[in-house]
């Protein structure tokens, strides 16, 4: 057998570049069954050429891609846009040659837009439209409709395993309507689930009076480098929030006449300032009302009238009421009136989210438990028996909402002996902290566990069956029967 090696007498530069990737579509959600990252690769002309190829990609927030092997990866905030990857190939000579190509990131589903007395197609998008390939995947689609002012839902579809949901002839009314999908796999003995983002179904009048919404959100305490215009992240309570929507006729031919809009708003919102073309509203110019239910505030803003090519510019201040724990709230205004010949127009804003914190790391702490032991001659180091406080479960579930990620550090130590339930014994043994190079007698000292930089969250601590916390006995000495407990004490200190 001959090996062969080919050398080039001179360095050969690249004259174009042609990308392309394994999905033009991923998800932003991660789950078993969706496609969350994808691979781009390079076609460089000529295939001999010399030099280095990186990789880029134009929004960060979005995705993100290891510039030496090409692999894209989703944002997991559900937040979605269209990426331009791009490879760009170094010559040996410093000259560079660049391709690119684009990705969307999505949660399934693209928002509609038709005229009135159309028809809409929603389509599932990336690895999971693809089902109806795969004569030997095992997995059902179920579709549902929701009604953007009730949130009334109901399932439409039934039975038919679409990738993909065509209306009926739209109207007006149908303005707004939101569409999503719910998929479930079932492979290897399991069963996996994934529900797809809400798209929005926009339907525009063939005639009449052609009105859009444009809708945005601005937290006026705190911005983070997440929020866009119509989601907001980490809002905490007391935060100044602003609600603005321009109300904008189109139309060269038609007026609205005699409209409201309503605006849903989180229960114990306060109402700062609600101004309208930069004046500001007295009370009889909007009212508050209140769901005995939900206690769900509508702001309904009303006496608007739009002559043609006019805009209204709604603005809403706010206040956010107390927060108790990590919640998102979603809210869909509407407009409601009337066109020159008295017909109803109805126009749905775009949805707009709140993330809402409560500013304090979060922790819950999970038992533990050693089993039962022999009276005497045991082994030395006793596992946790409960298997919920063992990877890749938790033994303490973290949520750090701080804004202000500061330093901090998480010790243990055990509080005093192993006790029986009647007090009467003390276990011969006591806690020892086990790392692969470390060991520390709880007793007598507490162990730092988990540790945080400037600016990182802290995460939930979790440790394999024979790692952490663990159960030294002296199995010499003779132990009573009965039931031993004793505490520990978890300690979060601000570190430098």
């Amino acid at each position: 057998k001959v090996a062969a090696v080919h050398a080039l007498d001179k360095h050969v530069s690249a004259t174009d570049v042609e990308v392309s990737v394994d999905d033009d579509y991923i998800y932003n959600y991660d789950s078993e069954i969706t496609t969350t990252s994808t691979y781009a690769h390079a076609k460089v002309t000529p295939t001999n050429f010399t030099g280095d190829i990186k990789w880029s990609i134009d929004n960060t927030d979005l995705a993100t891609i290891d510039e030496e092997s090409g692999l894209i990866t989703a944002n997991t905030r559900t937040k979605s846009g269209v990426v331009t990857v791009t490879a760009t190939a170094i010559n040996n000579d410093g000259t560079k040659v660049s391709g690119s190509v684009e990705v969307t990131v999505g949660g399934g589903l693209e928002d509609q837009t038709v005229k009135a007395g159309e028809t809409a197609k929603f389509e599932l998008m990336g690895n999971i439209g693809e089902f109806d390939e795969q004569e030997d995947m095992n997995y059902s689609i179920r579709w549902f409709k929701e009604d953007p002012i009730t949130h009334e839902q109901s399932e439409i579809e039934v039975g038919n395993n679409a990738t993909s949901h065509t209306t009926p002839k739209t109207t007006l009314n149908d303005d707004g309507t939101l569409f999503f999908a719910y998929i479930t796999v079932k492979a290897n003995n399991k069963t996996y689930e994934y529900t797809t983002n809400e798209a929005t179904l926009h339907v525009i009048p063939d005639g009449g009076p052609d009105i859009t919404l444009d809708d945005s959100l601005e937290n006026k305490t705190y911005s983070n480098t997440s929020d866009n215009s119509t989601n907001l992240y980490d809002v905490n309570k007391d935060d100044e929030v602003v609600f603005k929507t321009d109300i904008v006729n189109n139309s060269s031919s038609g007026q609205l006449k005699n409209a409201s809009y309503n605006l849903p708003l989180r229960a114990g919102t306060i109402i700062k300032k609600v101004t309208l073309d930069d004046q500001e509203l007295s009370d009889t110019d909007y009212e508050v009302k209140t769901n005995s239910d939900t206690d769900e505030l509508t702001l309904v803003v009303k006496n608007i009238n739009l002559g043609i090519h006019k805009t209204a510019s709604l603005v809403v201040d706010t206040k956010v009421s107390d927060v108790n724990k990590r919640e998102t709230y979603r809210t869909i205004g509407y407009l409601v009136g009337k066109d020159d010949s008295g017909n109803d127009i109805q126009k749905i804003s775009a949805p707009r989210s709140l993330n809402l914190t409560t500013n304090k790391l979060e922790y819950t702490i999970k038992d533990i438990d050693y089993g039962s032991i022999k009276p005497i001659g045991n082994d030395q180091v006793i596992f946790r028996q409960n298997n919920e406080s063992n990877w890749p479960d938790n033994v303490m579930d973290v949520d750090d909402m701080r804004r202000d990620k500061t330093p901090i550090t998480l010790s243990v130590s055990q509080d005093s002996d192993f006790v029986s339930e009647d007090s009467k014994n003390t276990l011969a043994g006591h806690l020892k902290f086990f790392d692969d190079d470390y060991e520390q007698d709880l007793l007598t000292g507490s162990v730092i566990v988990s540790q945080t930089k400037s600016g990182q969250e802290m995460t939930s601590l979790s440790w394999q069956a024979d790692k952490g916390i663990l159960l030294e006995l002296d199995n010499k000495q003779l132990n009573a029967s009965g039931n031993y407990e004793t505490k520990l004490n978890w300690v979060f200190t601000d570190s430098i």
